[in-house]
């Protein structure tokens, strides 16, 4: 029986939040609303997320942490799902920057994804990754039961997709990930959290 999901309105203008939480570094996190897994833009956009924060040498890792030492820890995730999902960068900050550093440099990330054509040697990097990552999230039962689980629940009851994904993986191309790019990470529908560490007084919270 098919799930209904309010649709959420079209984001117009960007939105921001701060907020304070029992935690000790600031963290920033800049996100988009983006579409769902299976749609023809999901595979681009899960590639995205590859290029951006697979491994220390990926774009956001190595601008945040390597370059300019504004953050502890970053990354892009594409956290795609059965409705309307969300594609977020992160950056925990490093004491002695802002998190407008970090917001500013995560921004410039996701913006040249839309406005910079990947080369053909990050995208087949990312696309090796992405193998890496099929091949071994199918050694175990266990690891074969959920793909095939995600795959009817998220296609239709098309376990095929399961496998059959992976040569759609494959086929992206660079203007694939900018066409995207384009369309889910405009200015205008971008929310960016900052999370401050909450004061403390006397010792206690």
């Amino acid at each position: 029986m098919p799930r209904d999901f309010p649709t959420e309105p079209p984001r117009k203008a960007p939105r921001r939040l701060t907020v304070e939480e029992s935690w000790p570094l600031p963290v920033v996190v800049v996100a988009h609303h983006v579409t769902f897994d299976g749609h023809p833009d999901s595979y681009p956009l899960q590639m995205a997320s590859k290029l951006l924060s697979d491994g220390q040498s990926s774009r956001i890792y190595r601008k945040l942490v390597y370059e300019t030492g504004i953050a502890l820890s970053a990354a892009g995730v594409g956290n795609l799902g059965e409705h309307p999902s969300l594609f977020y960068a992160f950056a925990v900050v490093q004491p002695g920057h802002a998190p407008a550093e970090a917001e500013q440099a995560l921004v410039k990330e996701l913006d040249r994804l839309r406005t910079e054509p990947v080369s053909e040697r990050e995208l087949t990097r990312a696309k090796h990754q992405f193998t890496r990552d099929f091949v071994l999230g199918r050694e175990t039962v266990q690891q074969k039961a959920s793909a095939l689980g995600r795959a009817s629940v998220l296609h239709g009851n098309d376990v095929g997709s399961a496998d059959g994904e992976f040569d759609l993986f494959q086929l992206v191309t660079a203007p694939d990930i900018q066409r995207v790019a384009q369309a889910y990470f405009a200015p205008e529908t971008r929310m960016v959290i900052t999370v401050l560490p909450r004061m403390r007084t006397g010792g206690t919270e």
